[in-house]
């Protein structure tokens, strides 16, 4: 296999530490009149034959290969995009030079050129990377391989039906989503209330209290209830609340339930604190070995509405519209709204090259940038300054488009489709990956301090809070218990002086009857008993008596 350098392309993973070059954003307007004409108006081409000839006959086992040794094909490389296109080098030497492959597009190339012995020619691409079918003719690298100016192009091309009419595409070597890329947010700073609150959200932390609440009330029907059968254990709705709470707090109780329903109640309260607190000491702990990153949004339908609410906007390769064709041709919500705020509101940016829109989303936040899942991983792989959603968006698949009815179509569908069922694609991506992981290559990784072994006064300070927060109220509490002590007492000593009283012997008709008729009443005098304990005790229970039922006697006097 000979290969002869016209063009040398070379990958070299740098990000620009400002915003990316204003002259590489293309004008608005235009691109989207073309991407509007485009899906308004079908494009109007003869199809002479089906999808993906190339695609059906990759089980074909009878090729020309007589006719196809020893040629030489003419390739453009529309873009460098790892995992796909590393450089373009196809000599063993600068595999060991470089320490990784040159990508999966031309890995397959280099394997069908060792069998064939063949020889690629590279031609610099002109226009577009890719180009688009606009005006009535193709642009970019398929307007050069629909004029036969190139044999293949050297990439993984999103298929589409348009792209199939006019080229061959090849099996299909990578099923892909679209990625989200964004800049990485700040860290997690905020620790006041870290090791209390972080561990549950607030909605398990509402439901919990809810749930005392409900428990307190059932807990105190069922004694209440059970109390004069099975001489149930009393308790006060306070009381009722704070068994549950002291359960949850892992506490014991000072009296057990003496009904089974009750004690089936407690019991499974017990069962379900358990695992609270395994689930709270869990989080608590990965909390602490983790540094916690929060992401502005998680899906596209949280993405969208930050972009409605100008909060975010897009930014897309100008070099390939497919993508953004499928966002203002999917009849799904989601993305009916998000092209309205692309198409009329304007909310999108367009780079030159996907190195571009990572550097651009780097430098700048707010911004969202779609693209190939596979390469803006690498390029999260290799900066810590910007971070890809797990989630993907707009799946496609991916192939090396060949000339129209190209001998060589069948041969190469065949062995790509090995190539994939055996696992060498997904073993170069894994080699590529791997070797990205290893390398520093930005100063951030190298600098990145990893998480702490130990717990600062920084992260625990929650707790200290929990606990000046139970002396605050505890001594508020004290304080107003004697405050409303104090006033309760006033409260009765003020009622006792507007009311006073003497106290009467109670007098009735018979007792009258029966005193002696002695002349001198002024002589009577009471007889004492000797005081004792027992007597001052009766003396006291009888004044009160006495006193409590003087209206009494008083009426049926003055009747």
């Amino acid at each position: 296999m000979h290969i002869l350098l016209l063009h040398k392309m070379l990958f070299t993973p740098e990000f620009e530490n400002t915003t990316a070059d204003p002259n590489s954003i293309r004008t608005l307007n235009n691109i989207l009149e073309s991407i509007n004409e485009k899906v308004a108006v079908p494009p109007q081409i003869s199809f002479e034959s089906d999808y993906g000839d190339a695609y059906t006959q990759s089980n074909q086992k009878h090729f020309f290969l007589e006719q196809m040794r020893d040629k030489t094909l003419k390739m453009v490389v529309p873009a460098v995009e790892p995992p796909y296109v590393n450089y373009v080098n196809f000599t063993d030497a600068a595999v060991t030079e470089k320490g990784y492959g040159p990508g999966v597009v031309i890995e397959i190339l280099k394997e069908i050129g060792k069998r064939l012995n063949l020889t690629f020619e590279i031609v610099p691409a002109s226009g577009s990377t890719w180009g688009e079918y606009l005006n009535g003719s193709w642009t970019g690298a398929f307007g050069q391989l629909v004029r036969g100016e190139v044999d293949l192009l050297a990439g993984g091309a999103i298929m589409e039906y348009d792209r199939s009419v006019i080229s061959d595409l090849t099996y299909p070597f990578q099923f892909e989503p679209t990625g989200i890329m964004i800049r990485s947010p700040e860290k997690y700073e905020d620790d006041t209330l870290l090791i209390v609150t972080e561990p549950f959200s607030w909605e398990v932390w509402v439901i919990t209290a809810a749930v005392i609440l409900i428990s307190g009330v059932i807990f105190l029907g069922m004694t209440n209830i059970l109390r004069k059968v099975y001489k149930e254990m009393s308790v006060t709705p306070f009381e009722s609340i704070w068994v549950f709470f002291s359960i949850f707090v892992q506490q014991g109780l000072p009296e057990q339930p003496r009904s089974w329903s009750c004690r089936v109640l407690v019991a499974l309260w017990w069962l379900a604190s358990i695992t609270l607190s395994a689930t709270f000491t869990g989080s608590l702990v990965a909390l602490f070995a983790v540094d916690k990153t929060n992401l502005p949004f998680q899906n596209i339908e949280q993405l969208v509405k930050l972009v409605k609410q100008g909060r975010f906007e897009i930014v897309m390769d100008e070099n390939s519209f497919t993508r953004t064709e499928m966002i203002a041709r999917s009849k799904l919500p989601v993305y009916r709204d998000l092209w309205h705020e692309m198409n009329v509101n304007h909310k999108v940016k367009y780079v030159n090259g996907i190195s571009r829109g990572v550097a651009f989303v780097r430098a700048n936040p707010g911004y969202a940038l779609l693209g190939p899942m596979a390469t803006l991983n690498f390029y999260a792989y290799s900066d810590c300054k910007v971070i890809l959603l797990n989630d993907g968006i707009l799946p496609v698949y991916l192939s090396i488009p060949l000339a129209k009815h190209s001998l060589y179509s069948s041969y190469f569908s065949t062995k790509i489709r090995e190539m994939v069922e055996r696992g060498f694609t997904q073993k170069w991506i894994a080699d590529y990956r791997s070797y990205v992981a290893m390398q520093k290559i930005n100063e951030c990784n190298s600098t990145t301090v990893g998480p702490k072994s130990y717990l600062d006064l920084k992260r625990a300070q929650g707790a200290f809070w929990v606990f000046l927060g139970g002396v605050s109220i505890g001594v508020t509490l004290f304080v107003g218990e004697f405050i409303f002590k104090f006033f309760r007492k006033k409260m009765t000593k003020h009622d006792d002086g507007e009311k006073p009283f003497e106290e009467v012997t109670t007098v009735s008709p018979n007792s009258i009857q029966n005193i002696p008729n002695t002349g001198n009443l002024d002589s009577i005098q009471p007889s004492e008993p000797p005081l004792n304990e027992n007597n001052i005790a009766d003396n006291w229970s009888l004044r009160r008596r006495n006193v409590l039922n003087l209206s009494l006697d008083l009426s049926r006097i003055a009747n």
